[in-house]
């Protein structure tokens, strides 16, 4: 089991990397708030040359995909920081075996054991 310094360490790790993530995710200039708290790019010069249109689509789109990576370990983020206030932090989600300290240091939000 963690004891409780291992367990504030690895809490702090998490709100860190919360912190940065939340800052990578926040609109631009170039977004305007939609619905549900959504946001829409608005593309300024849609009718230019064709293939500026292209890559300007195409770096959107890699833009898109990235943000649904970093909203995802935020999800994990703040469900790791869950199971530390219910005391359920540590323990695999699969086999219920605790998860390995070097896993936890290496990857805080971990849910699962390497064997999961």
């Amino acid at each position: 089991m963690l004891d409780s310094k291992t367990i504030e360490e690895l809490k702090q790790k998490l709100l860190a990397e919360k912190k940065r993530l939340e800052k990578n995710l926040a609109p631009d200039e170039s977004a305007k708030p939609g619905v549900d708290r959504e946001y829409q790019t608005k593309f300024s010069e849609i009718e230019r040359d064709e293939e500026e249109n292209a890559d300007e689509m195409e770096i959107y789109e890699s833009s898109l995909a990235t943000g649904e990576t970093l909203k995802t370990e935020l999800q994990k983020i703040n469900s790791a920081l869950e199971a530390i206030e219910k005391g359920t932090y540590g323990v695999c989600s699969n086999c219920q075996k605790e998860i390995p300290l070097e896993r936890l240091m290496t990857y805080p939000q971990a849910d699962t054991c390497l064997s999961c």
